[in-house]
């Protein structure tokens, strides 16, 4: 079975969850340029559960704020339109693949803390970045959060299957997609970039979720792949505390074509390894 093939299959067979409708309305508001806070504010009040979410993010240790934010309004005021949009996004895929069983499996819960270190990191290297053609920080930020979202499809539909594949990859010696690839005739990548299509985001997001696994094919057509890939190898190296030998994260053409050094790199890992420890669900 080819991918198309197996892609149209699994669309018949998974449960892929959709995004409320108050979240396509504040995307829809927050990418335009007119737009005002209130505006912002006063939409996500109107969705109790997605403003309870997105405050407790506001307000954990990763934000740093030095006093709660107590309303989505005053959210909005002091993150601002960009920043919100990105944890609005958190909030709204946790929220889609929430369940009582998620909430205790440490397979999901892996996933979603992996899923938003990798978040923050591609917005960290977003911003010291020189390539111009980039994505914003922000929206790298929701690219680094959902590069791993056909993961979540998985696990949350074929999760012993899932967890036969990981052992698949360890035993063969496989890379992951590579063995998701033998077990359900797609990988996570395609899966994600599908969903992405589904909860009708934007394409260039789709695609670079789709290649964040193989970004070099696409690099000059979709560079923020590029940022995602890195973003992913270094989030996997801050999690299993190697972070010996740097050029493992990222090759010297990874760095010449998104414009930066190897120091800042290693800055950016620095943060990575306090992101890490901040990381609350």
């Amino acid at each position: 079975m080819n991918p198309a093939e197996a892609l149209k299959r699994s669309k018949r067979s998974l449960k892929i969850p959709s995004l409320m409708p108050v979240v396509m309305q504040l995307h829809a508001l927050m990418s335009d340029p007119d737009v005002s806070v209130s505006d912002i504010g006063s939409t996500l009040t109107e969705d109790p559960e997605l403003s309870t979410r997105v405050l407790r993010i506001a307000n954990g240790a990763l934000f740093g704020l030095t006093s709660p934010v107590l309303d989505p309004r005053q959210a909005a005021t002091i993150l601002g339109i960009n920043r919100l949009h990105s944890i609005v996004m958190q909030a709204a895929t946790t929220i889609a693949f929430d369940s009582e069983e998620a909430r205790k499996d440490p397979l999901c819960q892996d996933h979603w803390k992996h899923s938003i270190l990798v978040a923050h990191i591609a917005r960290d290297i977003g911003k010291r970045a020189k390539n111009p053609d980039l994505m914003t920080p922000e929206e790298l930020h929701i690219a680094g959060l959902l590069h791993d979202i056909g993961r979540a499809i998985l696990i949350h539909n074929l999760r012993d299957e899932y967890v036969q594949t990981l052992a698949l990859a360890e035993a063969k010696h496989l890379e992951l997609i590579d063995a998701e690839r033998e077990v359900f005739g797609c990988t996570h990548s395609q899966l994600g970039a599908k969903l992405v299509l589904t909860w009708q985001l934007p394409r260039n997001l789709a695609q670079t979720i789709a290649f964040h696994h193989a970004p070099w094919k696409v690099a000059k057509a979709i560079p923020s792949a590029v940022v995602v890939s890195v973003a992913d190898r270094l989030a996997h190296a801050v999690q299993h505390n190697d972070l010996e030998g740097m050029p493992h994260i990222a090759e010297r053409r990874d760095l010449f074509f998104l414009g930066i050094g190897m120091g800042q790199l290693l800055s950016v890992a620095t943060t990575a390894i306090r992101t890490w420890s901040a990381i609350e669900l």
